[in-house]
């Protein structure tokens, strides 16, 4: 069985979550490898919507185990919340199923704290994830290792001290932002492990290993739009530091929406202000799963996606919310960008047809089927899944050996 990798290729919010969990029933272990509590996959199991934040895709196939590994920043206070949510959805949530590496960085409120007050011009999530990982990169930051032995309350008092220092953070906040994190922390800590020799075993023994990412390509750290970007990783370089482990991946997804999202700010070339950017938010119910904010919605860019597969070597993709561009008249595709950053279009003739219950490629609209072979022929990669719908029944498998 080979490694897996699921990516997003464009600014995240492709539909990962569902590729995920439709893959995971085949997978012994499915692996978060970066990013926190700012992701989040959205899954409909049995007509039921959940959203994960920081658990991994694979926590609902109970054959499954699910790692957190040391690349990711855990906010505990969250993850207790999660956790609880998935119990309470009727999974059961123990070491056997969920394990957080020990060198996982912690969110504390006052990386929250620091983020309202400075993540407005990205347009952060305000969830802590940036400036977590700023204190990771200072080296000032508080593991999860550092619960383990003790010596974590001096690294929260001395983070504390200076936020009051710098910031000006109020001093009488100190219980109030401790307490709870040190209760959150004693509820996981049957979790913590060094998960760097789990996923190396699994991989040793052949095993069924899938590495799941959050947001997408193009906010990675490196080669996304910067400074427009989130604060780690997200390309598959990400999975292996990450997860401190090398990985050969046979299979190397990329999800990409039939359209274009972006929440936040930063460039986005083929955005639409008008009538066709408010169908997509629409139709394709385009609120952020962690924040709530509408989506910026505009139409496929492949210049972009061109990019996002030699970042990542993707040999096959995955294309979803493809039937949400049912009922356009015309369809646009950006294949270029002027010298000025403009996007130049391919377009194309649209279909009426609702699509969502397709049951078959071959039954798919003329028009459909030209745009889709398009995609693939201009990125030179092959399709293997085509999601109509959050279901996990809404699915075409078209070219899958795993």
């Amino acid at each position: 069985m080979p490694s897996t990798i699921v990516l997003g290729a464009q600014w995240g919010d492709e539909g990962k979550g569902k590729i995920v969990n439709l893959l995971a029933s085949k997978m012994d272990f499915v692996v978060r490898f970066q990013g926190g509590a700012n992701a989040g996959h959205t899954l409909v199991i049995d007509g039921r919507k959940i959203v994960l934040h920081q658990i991994p895709s694979g926590i609902f196939n109970h054959h499954c185990q699910n790692i957190i590994t040391g690349g990711c920043v855990v906010d505990p206070e969250s993850l207790v919340d999660e956790v609880d949510s998935v119990v309470k959805y009727g999974e059961k949530v123990d070491h056997s199923r969920l394990k957080i590496s020990s060198g996982a960085h912690v969110v504390t409120r006052m990386h929250k704290w620091i983020d309202a007050r400075e993540g407005g011009a990205v347009g952060t999530t305000g969830r802590g994830i940036g400036p977590c990982y700023v204190s990771k990169a200072r080296r000032i930051g508080i593991r999860l290792e550092n619960f383990i032995d003790g010596s974590y309350k001096d690294l929260f008092n001395s983070m504390f001290d200076e936020c009051v220092n710098l910031y000006g953070l109020e001093k009488e906040k100190r219980d109030e932002f401790f307490v709870p994190l040190q209760v959150s922390l004693e509820k996981i800590k049957p979790l913590i492990v060094d998960t760097r020799y789990i996923i190396h075993r699994a991989i040793s023994e052949n095993r069924n290993v899938l590495l799941e990412g959050a947001q997408g390509a193009m906010l990675d750290l490196d080669n996304g739009t910067y400074p427009f970007v989130t604060s780690s990783s997200t390309t598959i370089g990400g999975a292996i530091t990450g997860s401190g482990v090398y990985i050969d991946f046979t299979k190397r997804v990329g999800v990409i929406k039939a359209y274009c999202t972006r929440v936040g700010n930063g460039p986005f070339p083929t955005e639409l202000n008008d009538e066709n950017g408010e169908r997509l938010r629409k139709v394709g119910s385009e609120f952020g799963a962690t924040t709530g904010r509408p989506r910026r919605c505009g139409w496929l860019d492949l210049k972009l996606m061109k990019d996002s597969c030699m970042f990542n070597g993707f040999n096959s993709l995955a294309l979803t919310k493809l039937d949400c561009l049912s009922g356009f008249e015309k369809i646009k595709v950006a294949v270029e960008h002027d010298l000025n950053g403009k996007p130049i279009y391919r377009e194309f003739d649209g279909w009426k047809e609702d699509i969502s219950k397709v049951q078959s490629p071959n039954d798919l609209p003329t028009n459909c089927r030209r745009y889709i072979s398009f995609i693939e022929e201009y990125l030179g990669v092959p399709f293997s899944i085509v999601s109509l719908g959050a279901d996990r029944d809404r699915t075409l498998i078209l070219e899958l050996e795993l």
